[in-house]
Protein backbone atom coordinates (compact mmCIF):
# COMPACT_ATOMS: atom_id res chain seq x y z
CA UNK A 1 0.00 0.00 0.00
CA UNK A 2 1.38 3.32 -1.10
CA UNK A 3 2.06 5.62 1.70
CA UNK A 4 -0.62 8.13 0.35
CA UNK A 5 -3.35 5.65 0.28
CA UNK A 6 -2.25 4.99 3.82
CA UNK A 7 -2.74 8.47 5.00
CA UNK A 8 -5.91 8.66 3.01
CA UNK A 9 -7.51 5.96 4.97
CA UNK A 10 -6.10 7.18 8.27
CA UNK A 11 -7.37 10.26 7.21
CA UNK A 12 -11.24 8.67 7.20
CA UNK A 13 -10.45 6.55 10.12
CA UNK A 14 -9.74 9.29 12.50
CA UNK A 15 -13.25 10.90 11.85
CA UNK A 16 -14.99 7.35 12.43
CA UNK A 17 -12.61 7.20 15.91
CA UNK A 18 -13.38 10.79 17.20
CA UNK A 19 -16.92 10.07 16.14
CA UNK A 20 -17.35 7.51 18.69
CA UNK A 21 -18.95 6.78 22.02
CA UNK A 22 -15.53 5.36 24.49
CA UNK A 23 -17.24 2.75 25.56
CA UNK A 24 -17.72 1.40 22.13
CA UNK A 25 -15.15 -1.04 21.12
CA UNK A 26 -12.00 0.27 19.41
CA UNK A 27 -10.08 -2.00 17.26
CA UNK A 28 -5.65 -2.38 17.79
CA UNK A 29 -5.39 -3.24 14.01
CA UNK A 30 -7.80 0.61 12.91
CA UNK A 31 -5.21 2.64 15.64
CA UNK A 32 -2.25 0.99 14.20
CA UNK A 33 -3.00 1.75 10.71
CA UNK A 34 -3.67 5.78 12.37
CA UNK A 35 -0.06 5.61 13.85
CA UNK A 36 1.76 4.32 11.13
CA UNK A 37 0.22 7.27 9.09
CA UNK A 38 1.33 9.95 11.82
CA UNK A 39 4.13 8.37 12.47
CA UNK A 40 6.24 8.43 8.86
CA UNK A 41 7.54 5.92 6.67
CA UNK A 42 7.97 2.17 7.14
CA UNK A 43 12.03 2.55 7.03
CA UNK A 44 11.72 5.26 10.37
CA UNK A 45 9.98 2.35 12.01
CA UNK A 46 11.70 -0.51 11.12
CA UNK A 47 15.29 2.11 12.43
CA UNK A 48 13.31 2.54 15.60
CA UNK A 49 12.57 -0.91 16.59
CA UNK A 50 16.17 -2.15 15.12
CA UNK A 51 17.36 0.15 17.66
CA UNK A 52 14.96 -0.81 20.32
CA UNK A 53 15.78 -4.83 19.19
CA UNK A 54 12.17 -5.12 18.83
CA UNK A 55 9.71 -5.84 15.71
CA UNK A 56 8.11 -3.02 13.78
CA UNK A 57 4.59 -4.79 15.21
CA UNK A 58 5.04 -4.56 18.49
CA UNK A 59 6.18 -0.84 17.99
CA UNK A 60 3.54 0.19 15.99
CA UNK A 61 0.61 -1.60 18.18
CA UNK A 62 2.22 0.37 21.47
CA UNK A 63 2.46 3.70 19.47
CA UNK A 64 -1.31 2.74 19.12
CA UNK A 65 -2.13 2.07 22.50
CA UNK A 66 -1.42 5.67 22.93
CA UNK A 67 -4.62 7.26 20.80
CA UNK A 68 -7.06 4.41 23.19
CA UNK A 69 -9.41 5.24 25.67
CA UNK A 70 -8.34 2.82 28.22
CA UNK A 71 -9.74 2.84 32.00
CA UNK A 72 -6.55 1.12 33.88
CA UNK A 73 -4.95 4.79 33.94
CA UNK A 74 -8.01 6.92 34.95
CA UNK A 75 -9.44 7.35 38.63
CA UNK A 76 -12.94 5.55 38.92
CA UNK A 77 -15.78 6.85 40.32
CA UNK A 78 -16.14 4.42 43.40
CA UNK A 79 -20.15 4.99 43.55
CA UNK A 80 -20.73 3.20 40.26
CA UNK A 81 -18.16 0.51 40.71
CA UNK A 82 -19.54 -0.46 43.96
CA UNK A 83 -23.23 -0.54 42.48
CA UNK A 84 -21.63 -2.20 39.45
CA UNK A 85 -19.32 -4.78 41.77
CA UNK A 86 -22.25 -5.83 43.30
CA UNK A 87 -24.62 -6.98 40.44
CA UNK A 88 -23.88 -10.74 39.17
CA UNK A 89 -21.87 -11.01 36.14
CA UNK A 90 -23.38 -11.27 32.58
CA UNK A 91 -21.04 -12.51 29.94
CA UNK A 92 -22.05 -10.16 26.66
CA UNK A 93 -24.63 -12.38 24.34
CA UNK A 94 -22.27 -11.61 21.44
CA UNK A 95 -19.20 -13.20 22.75
CA UNK A 96 -21.33 -16.41 23.92
CA UNK A 97 -22.31 -16.64 20.42
CA UNK A 98 -18.85 -16.25 18.91
CA UNK A 99 -16.94 -18.16 21.05
CA UNK A 100 -19.25 -20.65 21.51
CA UNK A 101 -18.97 -20.24 25.59
CA UNK A 102 -20.46 -22.69 27.75
CA UNK A 103 -21.27 -22.48 31.04
CA UNK A 104 -19.58 -25.05 33.70
CA UNK A 105 -21.93 -27.13 34.76
CA UNK A 106 -24.53 -25.21 37.23
CA UNK A 107 -21.81 -22.01 37.66
CA UNK A 108 -22.78 -19.43 35.84
CA UNK A 109 -19.95 -16.98 36.23
CA UNK A 110 -17.53 -19.85 35.14
CA UNK A 111 -17.13 -20.72 31.36
CA UNK A 112 -15.60 -23.36 29.57
CA UNK A 113 -13.64 -22.97 25.85
CA UNK A 114 -12.74 -25.94 23.66
CA UNK A 115 -10.23 -25.74 20.94
CA UNK A 116 -10.73 -26.11 17.44
CA UNK A 117 -8.43 -29.24 18.05
CA UNK A 118 -7.62 -30.41 21.33
CA UNK A 119 -3.90 -32.13 21.75
CA UNK A 120 -3.75 -32.13 25.17
CA UNK A 121 -5.69 -33.25 28.35
CA UNK A 122 -4.27 -30.27 30.54
CA UNK A 123 -6.84 -28.22 31.44
CA UNK A 124 -5.95 -24.17 31.53
CA UNK A 125 -7.46 -22.30 34.36
CA UNK A 126 -7.57 -18.84 33.38
CA UNK A 127 -7.70 -16.12 35.51
CA UNK A 128 -8.30 -12.60 33.80
CA UNK A 129 -6.76 -9.27 34.77
CA UNK A 130 -8.18 -5.95 34.69
CA UNK A 131 -7.29 -4.49 38.03
CA UNK A 132 -9.86 -6.59 40.33
CA UNK A 133 -11.99 -3.69 39.47
CA UNK A 134 -13.50 -4.14 35.69
CA UNK A 135 -15.20 -7.49 33.92
CA UNK A 136 -13.35 -8.83 31.34
CA UNK A 137 -12.99 -7.28 28.23
CA UNK A 138 -13.61 -8.93 24.46
CA UNK A 139 -9.43 -8.66 24.68
CA UNK A 140 -9.48 -11.06 27.28
CA UNK A 141 -12.03 -13.18 25.44
CA UNK A 142 -9.94 -13.03 22.33
CA UNK A 143 -6.69 -14.13 24.18
CA UNK A 144 -8.59 -16.88 25.83
CA UNK A 145 -9.65 -18.29 22.57
CA UNK A 146 -5.76 -17.69 21.13
CA UNK A 147 -4.31 -19.35 24.21
CA UNK A 148 -6.43 -22.31 23.86
CA UNK A 149 -6.20 -22.99 19.73
CA UNK A 150 -2.46 -21.98 19.89
CA UNK A 151 -1.77 -24.76 23.03
CA UNK A 152 -4.35 -27.40 21.89
CA UNK A 153 -5.86 -27.02 25.66
CA UNK A 154 -9.69 -26.20 26.78
CA UNK A 155 -9.57 -23.35 29.28
CA UNK A 156 -11.72 -23.17 32.51
CA UNK A 157 -12.24 -19.13 32.73
CA UNK A 158 -14.05 -18.44 36.16
CA UNK A 159 -15.29 -14.46 35.96
CA UNK A 160 -14.49 -13.74 39.88
CA UNK A 161 -16.54 -11.40 41.67
CA UNK A 162 -15.23 -7.55 41.50
CA UNK A 163 -13.63 -4.46 44.04
CA UNK A 164 -14.77 -2.60 45.27
CA UNK A 165 -18.04 -4.50 46.11
CA UNK A 166 -15.60 -7.82 46.95
CA UNK A 167 -12.17 -8.13 48.18
CA UNK A 168 -9.45 -10.56 48.20
CA UNK A 169 -10.60 -13.16 50.56
CA UNK A 170 -14.31 -12.86 48.59
CA UNK A 171 -11.89 -13.20 45.22
CA UNK A 172 -10.11 -16.11 46.45
CA UNK A 173 -12.66 -18.55 47.77
CA UNK A 174 -14.58 -18.11 44.88
CA UNK A 175 -11.53 -19.27 42.59
CA UNK A 176 -10.30 -22.40 45.50
CA UNK A 177 -14.11 -23.52 45.17
CA UNK A 178 -13.94 -23.43 41.06
CA UNK A 179 -10.47 -25.42 41.48
CA UNK A 180 -11.67 -27.98 44.17
CA UNK A 181 -14.82 -28.91 41.79
CA UNK A 182 -12.63 -29.46 39.18
CA UNK A 183 -10.86 -31.81 40.86
CA UNK A 184 -13.47 -33.20 43.02
CA UNK A 185 -16.22 -33.35 41.32
CA UNK A 186 -14.84 -33.47 37.43
CA UNK A 187 -12.46 -35.74 38.37
CA UNK A 188 -9.54 -33.90 36.68
CA UNK A 189 -6.26 -34.39 38.14
CA UNK A 190 -4.38 -31.50 39.88
CA UNK A 191 -1.56 -32.55 37.56
CA UNK A 192 -3.12 -32.12 34.51
CA UNK A 193 -4.69 -28.35 35.28
CA UNK A 194 -2.68 -25.30 34.52
CA UNK A 195 -2.67 -22.35 36.26
CA UNK A 196 -2.77 -18.67 33.74
CA UNK A 197 -3.85 -15.47 34.48
CA UNK A 198 -2.57 -11.70 32.91
CA UNK A 199 -1.84 -8.91 35.18
CA UNK A 200 -4.15 -8.86 38.28
CA UNK A 201 -5.29 -12.39 37.32
CA UNK A 202 -1.57 -12.99 37.38
CA UNK A 203 -1.18 -11.59 40.90
CA UNK A 204 -4.05 -13.63 42.21
CA UNK A 205 -2.87 -17.03 40.73
CA UNK A 206 0.19 -16.83 43.02
CA UNK A 207 -1.71 -16.10 45.82
CA UNK A 208 -3.82 -19.11 44.78
CA UNK A 209 -1.30 -21.39 44.87
CA UNK A 210 0.12 -20.46 47.87
CA UNK A 211 -2.84 -20.95 49.49
CA UNK A 212 -3.13 -24.18 47.81
CA UNK A 213 0.14 -25.52 49.40
CA UNK A 214 -1.01 -23.73 52.89
CA UNK A 215 -4.44 -25.83 52.90
CA UNK A 216 -2.44 -28.96 51.52
CA UNK A 217 -4.80 -29.06 48.95
CA UNK A 218 -3.85 -31.21 45.72
CA UNK A 219 -1.23 -28.82 43.50
CA UNK A 220 -1.39 -27.91 39.87
CA UNK A 221 0.68 -28.83 37.25
CA UNK A 222 2.15 -25.56 36.76
CA UNK A 223 1.33 -21.66 36.53
CA UNK A 224 2.10 -19.32 33.54
CA UNK A 225 1.95 -15.76 34.92
CA UNK A 226 1.45 -13.13 32.09
CA UNK A 227 2.26 -9.55 33.28
CA UNK A 228 1.78 -9.73 36.88
CA UNK A 229 0.79 -7.89 39.03
CA UNK A 230 2.61 -9.21 41.94
CA UNK A 231 2.28 -6.15 44.86
CA UNK A 232 -0.13 -3.90 44.77
CA UNK A 233 1.55 -1.48 46.82
CA UNK A 234 3.42 -0.28 44.04
CA UNK A 235 6.70 0.92 45.94
CA UNK A 236 9.21 -0.74 43.99
CA UNK A 237 11.75 1.87 43.07
CA UNK A 238 12.12 0.90 39.58
CA UNK A 239 8.43 1.37 39.48
CA UNK A 240 9.28 5.29 39.15
CA UNK A 241 11.76 4.61 36.36
CA UNK A 242 9.75 2.48 34.03
CA UNK A 243 6.47 4.57 34.58
CA UNK A 244 7.56 7.25 31.52
CA UNK A 245 7.35 4.49 29.33
CA UNK A 246 4.64 2.70 30.68
CA UNK A 247 1.19 3.49 27.79
CA UNK A 248 -0.95 1.42 29.26
CA UNK A 249 -0.87 1.00 33.40
CA UNK A 250 -0.24 4.25 36.11
CA UNK A 251 0.79 3.15 39.31
CA UNK A 252 -0.87 5.54 41.24
CA UNK A 253 -4.53 4.92 40.28
CA UNK A 254 -3.37 0.88 40.48
CA UNK A 255 -2.73 1.56 43.62
CA UNK A 256 -5.90 3.23 45.24
CA UNK A 257 -7.65 -0.35 43.68
CA UNK A 258 -5.21 -2.10 44.94
CA UNK A 259 -6.40 -0.93 48.62
CA UNK A 260 -10.28 -1.74 48.23
CA UNK A 261 -9.29 -4.68 46.62
CA UNK A 262 -7.30 -5.74 50.07
CA UNK A 263 -10.35 -5.23 52.54
CA UNK A 264 -9.54 -5.80 55.54
CA UNK A 265 -6.19 -7.46 54.96
CA UNK A 266 -2.35 -5.63 55.02
CA UNK A 267 -1.49 -4.68 51.26
CA UNK A 268 1.47 -6.98 52.18
CA UNK A 269 -0.28 -9.91 52.76
CA UNK A 270 0.46 -12.99 50.15
CA UNK A 271 -3.05 -13.22 49.34
CA UNK A 272 -3.11 -9.40 48.03
CA UNK A 273 0.52 -9.08 47.17
CA UNK A 274 1.57 -12.69 46.80
CA UNK A 275 5.85 -11.07 46.31
CA UNK A 276 5.49 -11.34 50.39
CA UNK A 277 4.44 -14.59 50.78
CA UNK A 278 6.63 -18.36 50.82
CA UNK A 279 7.42 -19.06 47.29
CA UNK A 280 9.03 -22.09 47.90
CA UNK A 281 7.42 -25.94 47.86
CA UNK A 282 5.28 -24.88 44.86
CA UNK A 283 4.63 -25.87 40.77
CA UNK A 284 6.61 -24.79 38.53
CA UNK A 285 6.00 -21.22 37.36
CA UNK A 286 6.41 -19.41 33.79
CA UNK A 287 6.68 -15.86 33.53
CA UNK A 288 6.14 -13.12 30.89
CA UNK A 289 6.85 -9.44 31.26
CA UNK A 290 8.24 -6.50 29.24
CA UNK A 291 10.43 -4.04 30.18
CA UNK A 292 8.09 -1.27 28.80
CA UNK A 293 5.59 -2.38 32.04
CA UNK A 294 5.63 -1.05 35.26
CA UNK A 295 4.86 -4.47 36.41
CA UNK A 296 7.99 -5.56 35.36
CA UNK A 297 9.94 -3.86 38.48
CA UNK A 298 8.41 -6.61 40.42
CA UNK A 299 8.81 -9.49 38.59
CA UNK A 300 12.56 -8.70 38.56
CA UNK A 301 12.33 -8.95 41.94
CA UNK A 302 10.67 -12.09 41.49
CA UNK A 303 13.38 -13.36 39.64
CA UNK A 304 16.00 -12.46 41.84
CA UNK A 305 13.89 -14.25 44.81
CA UNK A 306 14.02 -17.05 42.61
CA UNK A 307 17.68 -17.38 41.79
CA UNK A 308 18.66 -16.91 45.25
CA UNK A 309 16.40 -19.48 46.66
CA UNK A 310 16.87 -21.80 43.73
CA UNK A 311 13.18 -21.85 42.79
CA UNK A 312 11.40 -23.14 40.00
CA UNK A 313 10.39 -20.09 38.75
CA UNK A 314 11.53 -19.36 34.74
CA UNK A 315 11.27 -15.59 34.46
CA UNK A 316 11.44 -14.35 30.77
CA UNK A 317 11.57 -10.18 30.67
CA UNK A 318 11.20 -9.13 26.70
CA UNK A 319 13.16 -6.40 26.01
CA UNK A 320 10.97 -2.65 24.99
CA UNK A 321 7.53 -5.20 25.15
CA UNK A 322 4.61 -3.66 26.51
CA UNK A 323 2.03 -4.65 29.10
CA UNK A 324 0.21 -7.72 28.32
CA UNK A 325 2.13 -8.19 25.34
CA UNK A 326 1.46 -11.32 24.88
CA UNK A 327 -1.83 -11.00 24.08
CA UNK A 328 -0.52 -8.81 20.82
CA UNK A 329 -0.29 -10.42 17.07
CA UNK A 330 3.70 -9.68 17.03
CA UNK A 331 6.64 -12.05 17.07
CA UNK A 332 7.38 -11.62 20.49
CA UNK A 333 4.21 -12.88 21.72
CA UNK A 334 4.60 -15.97 19.62
CA UNK A 335 8.20 -16.66 21.36
CA UNK A 336 5.99 -16.79 24.63
CA UNK A 337 3.71 -19.41 23.34
CA UNK A 338 6.27 -21.18 21.83
CA UNK A 339 7.48 -21.12 25.20
CA UNK A 340 4.06 -22.26 26.90
CA UNK A 341 3.93 -25.11 24.26
CA UNK A 342 7.19 -26.55 25.11
CA UNK A 343 6.26 -26.48 29.08
CA UNK A 344 3.19 -28.22 28.32
CA UNK A 345 4.65 -30.55 25.77
CA UNK A 346 8.12 -31.23 26.77
CA UNK A 347 9.66 -29.96 23.64
CA UNK A 348 13.22 -29.28 24.06
CA UNK A 349 13.82 -27.37 20.94
CA UNK A 350 11.09 -24.83 19.72
CA UNK A 351 10.73 -23.73 16.41
CA UNK A 352 11.05 -20.15 16.06
CA UNK A 353 11.48 -19.68 12.23
CA UNK A 354 8.87 -17.01 11.37
CA UNK A 355 7.83 -18.00 8.41
CA UNK A 356 7.05 -21.44 9.44
CA UNK A 357 4.44 -20.18 11.92
CA UNK A 358 2.91 -17.94 10.43
CA UNK A 359 4.39 -14.64 11.42
CA UNK A 360 7.39 -12.23 11.02
CA UNK A 361 10.34 -12.74 13.31
CA UNK A 362 11.67 -9.52 14.73
CA UNK A 363 14.85 -10.59 12.53
CA UNK A 364 12.91 -10.51 9.28
CA UNK A 365 10.89 -7.21 9.75
CA UNK A 366 13.67 -5.63 10.70
CA UNK A 367 15.89 -6.31 7.78
CA UNK A 368 15.07 -3.16 5.88
CA UNK A 369 16.79 -1.26 8.19
CA UNK A 370 20.71 -2.12 7.69
CA UNK A 371 19.73 0.52 5.22
CA UNK A 372 21.01 4.25 5.58
CA UNK A 373 18.11 7.42 5.92
CA UNK A 374 19.42 8.50 2.53
CA UNK A 375 19.38 5.95 0.42
CA UNK A 376 16.09 5.02 1.32
CA UNK A 377 15.00 8.26 0.77
CA UNK A 378 17.10 8.12 -2.86
CA UNK A 379 14.94 5.19 -3.44
CA UNK A 380 11.81 6.44 -2.58
CA UNK A 381 10.86 3.27 -1.03
CA UNK A 382 6.84 3.09 -0.24
CA UNK A 383 6.22 2.59 2.96
CA UNK A 384 5.47 -0.89 4.28
CA UNK A 385 1.81 -2.27 5.09
CA UNK A 386 1.26 -2.99 8.72
CA UNK A 387 -1.00 -5.88 8.43
CA UNK A 388 -1.86 -6.83 11.83
CA UNK A 389 -4.91 -9.00 13.04
CA UNK A 390 -7.96 -7.21 14.93
CA UNK A 391 -7.37 -7.15 18.65
CA UNK A 392 -9.94 -5.59 20.60
CA UNK A 393 -9.29 -3.43 23.78
CA UNK A 394 -12.10 -1.65 25.88
CA UNK A 395 -10.24 -0.71 28.23
CA UNK A 396 -6.82 -0.67 30.82
CA UNK A 397 0.29 6.49 29.50
CA UNK A 398 3.71 7.83 27.95
CA UNK A 399 7.15 7.14 26.18
CA UNK A 400 10.47 4.96 25.42
CA UNK A 401 11.68 2.06 27.58
CA UNK A 402 15.28 2.27 28.55
CA UNK A 403 16.92 -0.92 27.34
CA UNK A 404 17.96 -3.41 29.91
Amino acid sequence: MKFNKITSAATYIIGKVLNMKKSQKIAIGVASAVTAAATGTAIAKKNQAKKQERSVKSLVLEDASKLLPLSVKKNVNFEKSLEQSSKPYSIPSQVRRALHLEELDEFEDTFVYEPKEKTTEDVIFYIHGSDFWNAPTRFHYSFIKKLSNKLGAEVIFPVYPKAPAHSAVDIQKMLLDRYAYLIEEKGIPADKIIFAGDAAGGGIALSLIQKIKYQTMPMPREAFLISPWLDVTNSNPEIDEIQPYDTILNAESLRDKGEQYAGDLELTHPAVSPIYGDLTGLCKITVFAGTREIFCADVNKLKDIADEFDLDIDVNIFKNQMHFFVGLPIPEAETAFAIMASEIYGIEEVEEDGEENGEETAENTDEAAAQEDGEAAETEEPAEEVVVEEVEIVEPETEEKPQE
